[in-house]
């Protein structure tokens, strides 16, 4: 049995992919949000759940248990973005919330998910990292560290299971039209985050989509610990 869980599905990225899967190809599909889903039929199960508390994770790991569900396929869309501010101006509790978020809670994910792979012997993992976790701009030392994190869980990770047919690779997009850049089209305005990529637009959530639908259902069984850029040329600047 193939049944796949995707965090942060409610909106953005993690709705795409939701959107961009074919639900054929798995017997149950996990949909994790702290916000409500629309999304509910005879395969579809939508869960809310802060990832950032570990009681929400515990529980949703119980009732998947209680139901016989095991995760072989996992898209971690879930996270913040934190203030667009200057190192000088940022303080300890914002790094901590976006830390917790995106960073720990992702861990958090992580280690129930690839326990239940474990168990399945197979398992496909794609995390949603950025490109910010790997190049920089002013004002985003706090969510590019909280993502250079997720990308070094993903390579470390992908190398102990390497041997245990599990897989997992994370994508770094650049600029992608969700509510997650509000505070960067606030501060920079729209025609500017445009201008910092070399194609001169940010992406849709359906483009970011359609690489992770690639990465979770083709025979790409010889790709594990990578970060694949899907940022309109930002890193190669």
């Amino acid at each position: 049995m193939k049944n796949i869980m995707i965090t942060g599905a409610s909106n953005g990225i993690g709705k795409a992919t939701f959107d961009a899967i074919d639900k054929d190809l798995f017997d149950n599909i996990i949909l994790i949000d702290k916000k409500n889903s629309d999304y509910c039929d005879e395969k579809t199960t939508s869960i809310l759940c802060d990832i950032a508390k570990e009681e929400d994770v515990k529980r949703v790991f119980n009732f998947l248990d209680d139901k016989g569900i095991v995760i072989t396929h996992a898209v971690n869309c879930a996270g913040v973005t934190g203030p667009s501010k200057t190192f000088s101006e940022s303080t300890l509790e914002e790094f901590d919330k976006v830390m917790n978020v995106n960073l720990r809670g992702t861990f958090m994910m992580l280690k129930s998910q690839l326990e239940h792979m474990n168990k399945a012997m197979q398992g496909r993992i794609v995390n949603i990292t950025s490109v910010l976790g790997s190049c920089a701009i002013a004002g985003g030392s706090q969510y590019g560290a909280s993502k250079a994190g997720i990308i070094a869980l993903t390579k470390h990770l992908a190398i102990e299971y390497a041997q245990k047919n599990i897989l997992i690779n994370c994508i770094s997009p650049g600029g992608v039209d969700t509510d997650l850049i509000d505070d960067l089209r606030n501060s920079l305005g729209v025609e500017v985050l445009a201008q910092m990529h070399p194609v001169k637009r940010i992406a849709t959530p359906d483009e970011i989509a359609n690489y992770i639908k690639f990465m979770i259902e083709t025979a790409t069984t010889f790709q594990t610990g990578t970060e694949i850029f899907i940022d309109g040329g930002y890193s190669a600047q």
